[in-house]
């Protein structure tokens, strides 16, 4: 298997199509439009003797913690090719993406699958959640968080508070 790191400014269209593609297939819904709101995105993906077997990508976003602003790699659209999953290509995929955003404060996603993200070494956020609308910090107790501590990650309490800006679509 071969994982390439790429941003989003040096995708070339037809890789592009093709990562809508597999979303769309690993995620039974569209996701041209889905994709096309994380302009400012690093993907990642890997191949299987030249096909596309596997996808995840961040994008910068800020995270605040107890009033405090965290640089946060924000995982989305973790996907593999409906007749590869289960083989390993999702977490090897996640693994190369950790090894990537080192320089961030955290990494955190709103997962699909908690028990395989937390094989992984990401945690639950067990505190508040929250958005920062134009109207103020409202709560987002049904959305579910899971963070992995980098490198850089301050001392957190995963009881804490942690806020998100708004933003369309997925708050969280």
């Amino acid at each position: 298997m071969q994982i390439e790191i790429i941003p989003q400014a040096s995708l070339a269209q037809a890789l592009y199509d093709d990562i809508v593609a597999l979303c769309t297939r690993a995620y039974e819904e569209e996701f041209g439009e889905i994709l096309a709101q994380f302009a400012d995105s690093t993907h990642v993906v890997a191949y299987l003797n030249g096909e596309l077997v596997s996808h995840a990508l961040w994008i910068p976003r800020t995270l605040i913690y107890n009033g405090t602003p965290l640089r946060s790699a924000y995982v989305e659209a973790v996907a593999t090719e409906p007749r590869y999953q289960g083989r390993g290509y999702a977490s090897a995929v996640l693994r190369a993406l950790a090894g990537a955003i080192t320089d961030y404060d955290i990494a955190a996603l709103s997962p699909s699958d908690p028990a395989f993200y937390a094989r992984l070494g990401w945690e639950r956020w067990r505190g508040p959640l929250a958005v920062l609308t134009d109207k103020g910090v409202v709560p987002t107790p049904d959305e579910d968080v899971m963070i992995l501590r980098l490198p850089k990650t301050p001392p957190l309490d995963l009881h804490g508070t942690l806020v998100a800006p708004w933003r369309p679509g997925e708050i969280w």
